[in-house]
């Protein structure tokens, strides 16, 4: 990722938190939501928003962040002074779980 790439990443990530957590009005976004990377092509036209959700069903958030990707949009268009914004796709974090079914793989194979 080239060093501009990682400061519109490190901007987006700080925008994006502080409008899920201030601006959306749905119930779903009053739920202890954490931005955890943003991955974002060489050309910024398009970003993957990776959260993480703590008392609340991720599959739900997700398809609530996407719906509301376009609003959400306009908001970080009022505060980013950028030529282009990039698209925005919401995905839940999933490494969590991925490293414990791994080690768990591992412990299996320990035991073997």
């Amino acid at each position: 990722m080239s060093r501009r790439s990682e400061r519109v990443a490190s901007l987006l990530q700080s925008l994006l938190s502080e409008i899920i957590m201030f601006e959306l009005n749905d119930p779903i976004f009053k739920k202890f939501i954490s931005i955890t990377e943003i991955k974002i092509g060489e050309d910024l036209k398009k970003a993957t928003v990776y959260f993480r959700v703590y008392d609340a069903k991720p599959e739900e958030l997700e398809a609530s962040l996407n719906r509301a990707k376009g609003y959400i949009k306009k908001l970080l268009a009022e505060r980013m002074t950028i030529k282009f914004l990039p698209d925005i796709e919401f995905k839940q974090d999933l490494r969590e779980e991925e490293e414990k079914r791994l080690e768990e793989l591992f412990e299996r194979i320990k035991k073997s």
